[in-house]
């Protein structure tokens, strides 16, 4: 029996609008970009958030856990807008876990699975597509914005530019 699940990943902006100095170059894929992007907003004070399956802090960082889920965001914003099944690979050591998106009709079953000793409680809950596919643009935004602040030749980059 699936239950509600509150599922969310939230990106808090820098408070200074105040760029870093950076020397990035053009990189040649979107990989190379994201992972570029945030160890800049990681000499910042932008924050990102992840909670849900029992646990309302997941230990998380900018540069290594935010940089893994925006490089997957595409992929999974697709894939859910096609109504198919998606997943979200929290590989960094310490969290290594993974959010599956299986969605049926308006709905999405969430199953969270791990590879340590952490256990989540529920570890399958229900959502309404709509709020899952908000809680992702919400993120793409709010990535976008952090970038505004800390960077913003970069956010000026595609895709970044038109999230």
């Amino acid at each position: 029996m699936s239950s509600s699940v509150a599922f969310r990943m939230t990106v808090s902006p820098p408070a200074s609008d105040i760029p870093v100095a950076h020397d990035l170059g053009p990189s040649e894929d979107y990989a190379s970009l994201v992972m570029d992007a945030c160890e800049l907003l990681a000499e910042t004070d932008c924050r990102f958030r992840v909670s849900g399956f029992g646990q309302d802090a997941w230990p998380v960082d900018v540069s290594y856990d935010l940089s893994s889920v925006i490089e997957q965001l595409p992929q999974v914003r697709t894939a859910l807008g096609r109504r198919d099944r998606a997943r979200i690979d929290f590989y960094g050591q310490g969290v290594e876990r993974v959010v599956g998106f299986v969605p049926a009709g308006e709905q999405v079953t969430l199953t969270c699975t791990t590879r340590t000793d952490w256990i989540p409680d529920p570890a399958t809950g229900t959502a309404s597509l709509a709020d899952v596919e908000d809680m992702l643009a919400a993120l793409a935004h709010d990535f976008r914005r952090a970038l505004d602040r800390a960077c913003p030749d970069v956010a000026a980059r595609e895709p970044f530019a038109q999230w």
